[in-house]
């Protein structure tokens, strides 16, 4: 009897073995194989169960999306993108979330989630903190999603399905971010240019650094952090601009006229052919062009909000977030 018992647990145990994979195998690849679309622009990669890529960090997850505890929707959400280098013209989205309720992928609890952050934002061999500019090696599962394949949990809060984030070289510095201009996104009619073969169009620059520049801002009303307003050139051609979160779009008002913009590539559509954005995730108020270099020039201790003097307005600032803390930092 005890005999039969044991014979039917490892059964068990190796099923589950072998439907969850315990062995996956994995792969160095590059930006570019993994993104590799068909003509429906949908994802071909499939070679490896999981990935390994290399590549620049391009912004803050906390500026991207709200990282910190959330009891509808996803809940918290961290995303940071990773641009090839070299002849590697491509780039990954690294994502995860809190609550996979919807897809059946579980919870993490608070505690769970907080430690989550501070795994992921984190070198696990030196204790690092990352940052806009470092050269990281990520290693993870992957999914295809809107138009492009984001390297994530497979939306299950099981470790087996942890993503990986290695420090490679700090501060090895943002990539130029690559001039265009919307004429090589959007045809002449101002629809989106796509390309299977990812040589031109959108799918060229998809998640990379780029800059845009003599465009204006038709809709600064709408201005507020996580609001997509509207990019227009000379030509007519419009592109969909998405803020992030960043502190600078609530102290620093919308830049008017004809501006530069400094942004991420993204797409995000349900017809993965078009859809394609730039998203700024913070902002510098410098006026001429829509991006962030960090402190401005007279960063004084106790300057807050960077108007170059430590007055009450620095104060009522700090009051505003008084014992407030950065999620995983």
């Amino acid at each position: 009897m005890n005999r039969i018992m044991v014979l039917t647990a490892m059964t068990v145990l190796a099923f589950v073995a072998a439907v969850k994979g315990d062995n996956p195998t994995v792969a160095e690849v590059t930006h570019q194989q993994l993104q590799a679309v068909d003509g429906d622009g949908v994802g071909t990669y499939s070679a490896t169960d999981k990935v390994s890529v290399t590549g620049i960090v391009l912004n803050n997850p906390e500026e991207m999306l709200v990282v910190s505890h959330g009891t509808s929707g996803m809940g918290g959400q961290w995303q940071v993108y990773i641009q090839g280098e070299g002849s590697d013209h491509a780039g990954t989205a690294v994502y995860m979330a809190e609550r996979y309720v919807y897809m059946g992928g579980g919870v993490y609890t608070t505690d769970q989630w907080l430690s989550e952050m501070f795994r992921m934002n984190h070198d696990p061999n030196t204790g690092y903190t990352f940052n806009i500019g470092d050269r990281v090696r990520v290693t993870g599962w992957y999914m295809f999603h809107n138009g492009k394949t984001n390297i994530n949990e497979k939306h299950k809060t099981d470790s087996f399905y942890d993503v990986n984030v290695e420090l490679v070289t700090p501060a090895a510095g943002l990539p130029q971010p690559e001039t265009i201009t919307l004429n090589l996104v959007k045809d002449a009619s101002n629809q989106f240019i796509f390309d299977q073969t990812r040589a031109t169009g959108g799918e060229y620059y998809q998640a990379r650094l780029v800059r845009v520049d003599d465009v204006n801002i038709t809709d600064p009303c709408d201005w507020a952090p996580n609001n997509t307003l509207t990019v227009k050139d000379k030509t007519g051609r419009t592109i969909p601009l998405l803020l992030g979160y960043g502190d600078g779009f609530t102290r620093y008002a919308c830049p008017t006229g004809q501006i530069s913009i400094i942004a991420i590539f993204d797409q995000e559509s349900s017809a993965n052919t078009d859809g394609y954005r730039l998203w700024v995730t913070n902002y510098d108020g410098n006026g001429l062009v829509l991006t962030d270099r960090g402190h401005k020039r007279g960063n004084l201790p106790g300057d807050i909000n960077s108007d170059y003097i430590v007055d009450f307005l620095d104060f009522a600032e700090l009051a505003n977030h008084w014992l407030q803390q950065a999620p995983g930092l």
